[in-house]
């Protein structure tokens, strides 16, 4: 999930690659919405999204009982900001521009 299109269709394209399903969200608001969030895998959110941040997303994801794997990825990493992702229970924190055999490998340990 991410709020830059060209961000989201090169996720897809990596995910496609590898042989994976991605399915693109342009806000948290938009996943929390979606009727088969269910029945996803992993969530990959950026950090900072206009509306709920990829935290915020993590925090509504356990209060709703979703325990869905999530990897939250940004341009702007802080200490503090990879501190609350992985103590909100987030499997990796990753740097932008995300090195795409770091993330299939992330995503990969995630789902295992």
């Amino acid at each position: 999930m991410d709020d830059d299109p060209g961000v989201r269709g090169s996720l897809d394209s990596l995910l496609r690659s590898a042989g994976m399903n991605g399915i693109g969200f342009a806000a948290a608001e938009d996943l929390l919405a979606y009727d088969g969030a269910q029945g996803l895998d992993c969530i990959v959110t950026d950090l900072h999204m206009p509306g709920m941040s990829g935290v915020d997303l993590q925090d509504e994801l356990v209060r709703r009982r979703w325990y869905k794997p999530v990897i939250v990825m940004t341009a702007y990493p802080t200490d503090a900001a990879r501190a609350r992702a992985l103590s909100g229970g987030a499997r990796q924190f990753l740097t932008k521009p995300v090195d795409p055999d770091a993330l299939l490998d992330a995503i990969e340990a995630a789902i295992d």
